[in-house]
């Protein structure tokens, strides 16, 4: 009988622990797979990330060309106001010196517009209409 009772013992436990290895065997497969899902994740994420460090890098090298351009532009072309108030000034009869320190304009530009617009040209505009 104790012969029995050993032999039914060990194989319940024989029972248990093969149980517990399954149970084991399974869980460590379903956590291989996480962990493989996992990896493929942070790999798809770190593969945008860099393409999105690329894509930001030349966004802000393309900005500053941009700014560079507009100021370029900004003081190489005078404003359309700073036009406006020398004719306003020409037509009032003001020295050319005036207009070129008072507007910013070039010496052509300050001869063109009282040429156009000053006040002592009012026959050269009745003769040219």
């Amino acid at each position: 009988m104790t012969l029995l009772f050993i032999a039914a013992s060990s194989l319940l436990l024989t029972c248990i622990i093969a149980s517990a290895s399954y149970r084991l065997y399974k869980l460590n497969q379903s956590q291989a797979k996480s962990i493989t899902s996992l990896q493929n994740q942070l790999s798809t994420l770190c593969a945008g990330a860099v393409g999105t460090d690329e894509r930001i890098l030349q966004f802000g090298l393309l900005l500053n060309q941009l700014k560079e351009s507009q100021n370029t532009l900004s003081l190489s072309v005078p404003t359309q106001h700073n036009y406006d108030h020398a004719i306003r000034l020409a037509r009032k009869g003001v020295d050319i010196n005036q207009l070129i320190d008072n507007c910013n304009l070039s010496d052509e530009e300050a001869h063109l517009i009282d040429r156009l617009h000053g006040a002592n040209n009012d026959a050269v505009k009745q003769e040219l209409h």
